[in-house]
């Protein structure tokens, strides 16, 4: 983890052109399972260069599965 992290609130998500957080993976977690967020929005910590989309991220384990 960076240096900088004083605890562990280190996740933020961007959705519909705001920017919110910090949050702990356990929040996030919980977001995504009320589905506040979702596979098409996208995160972002202090350790990556760059915000990723939710469904390509390790958290994508949590989304809910849809059915076709």
């Amino acid at each position: 983890m960076s240096e900088y992290v004083v605890n562990d609130k280190v996740w933020y998500y961007f959705k519909e052109g705001r920017k919110e957080g910090p949050f702990t993976e356990e929040e996030i977690i919980k977001l995504i399972k009320h589905q506040i967020i979702e596979g098409e929005d996208r995160i972002w910590m202090l350790d990556l260069k760059d915000w990723i989309v939710l469904k390509d991220s390790i958290f994508s384990f949590y989304m809910p599965f849809k059915e076709n």
